[in-house]
């Protein structure tokens, strides 16, 4: 049955989920029509903010420090950051209610949106928190071995750890990946519920993550080369202006910009789409429940 959890059901259930149809396309175009407008209010503040990138570099490399343009610059990014967060996280919210609940598409702010903004804080504060363990862990068995100089054996060293950190990264993204899922599941925030959501599903979980990811690189990749060669092919020649000229004066951009974006735009709504479906099957058919599909009611 398509609603059983295995490697096979885990990687297609963003084609084999249950509920009514006519969900991707309206999904996709309103990703592609928010990203769209996120896009076209980015440059124009942007523009604004330095007049030109071209310009910006150009006081920079001449001594002279625009301090309360970079002022402004670190303000409008905390405010990009939050708003880039609300914009996951409604879109976020919108595909686990078609994978976990079988509803239909629908955009809103509410309380999923908000519960799933701390689910997402919680993940950036775990991915912060682990990057820090990782640096001391390599900076302070190197400073032991040779306090004058780099020990002989230093890249080994840094290789291992860092291999060490990022499996063990692996295995816990994977473990804690239904977090999104049983939020919307239960209305209530549910991170570290995922653990037993996932509980003997490492292995089908990573391997179906691993082949979307493939596959989404493959798709990216080949769209991105059909939009360059679409662009290129228009008269769009960025060889002899560069690539500071290109990003500091949006006229020459031309079709090569809005077909990337939305090539990009494309392929971002379906990475998100497909990428959720293990994770939510698996909350779907929580082993807590005796592994039934739509167990909302029982960890409510």
């Amino acid at each position: 049955m398509a609603q059983n959890f295995s490697f096979d059901n885990a990687a297609f259930h963003f084609v084999r989920t249950d509920g009514p149809n006519g969900f991707l396309v309206p999904f996709i175009l309103s990703y592609i029509a928010f990203a769209a407008l996120a896009t076209a209010i980015n440059l124009g503040v942007q523009y604004l903010m330095f007049g030109s990138l071209n310009g910006f570099a150009e006081r920079i490399a001449g001594g002279i420090v625009p301090t309360n343009q970079l002022a402004s610059v670190g303000l409008y990014y905390l405010v990009l950051l939050a708003i880039g967060a609300i914009f996951w996280a409604v879109f976020e919210a919108a595909v686990q209610r078609r994978y976990v609940l079988d509803e239909g598409f629908s955009l809103k702010f509410g309380g999923d949106e908000l519960r799933l903004l701390v689910v997402g804080l919680l993940w950036f504060v775990s991915f912060f928190g682990s990057y820090i363990v990782m640096i001391v862990a390599l900076l302070l068995p190197l400073s032991a071995l040779n306090s004058n100089g780099v020990s002989p054996i230093a890249p080994l060293l840094f290789f291992l750890v860092a291999l060490g950190y990022f499996g063990v990264w692996i295995w816990v993204a994977v473990k804690l990946s239904a977090a999104s899922a049983l939020t919307i599941r239960d209305k209530k925030i549910r991170f570290f519920h995922s653990w037993g959501a996932t509980r003997g599903r490492f292995w089908a979980l990573f391997g179906a993550f691993l082949l979307l990811f493939i596959i989404v690189i493959v798709t990216y990749i080949l769209s991105v080369g059909v939009a360059l060669g679409v662009s290129l092919g228009g008269g769009i020649n960025v060889s002899d202006s560069g690539l500071m000229i290109i990003m500091g004066n949006p006229q020459p951009i031309g079709p090569m910009f809005f077909v990337m974006a939305f090539v990009m735009s494309l392929v971002q709504a379906l990475f998100l789409y497909i990428w959720a479906g293990p994770a939510a099957l698996a909350a779907k058919t929580d082993p807590r429940s005796g592994g039934r599909a739509n167990v909302a009611d029982e960890f409510a």
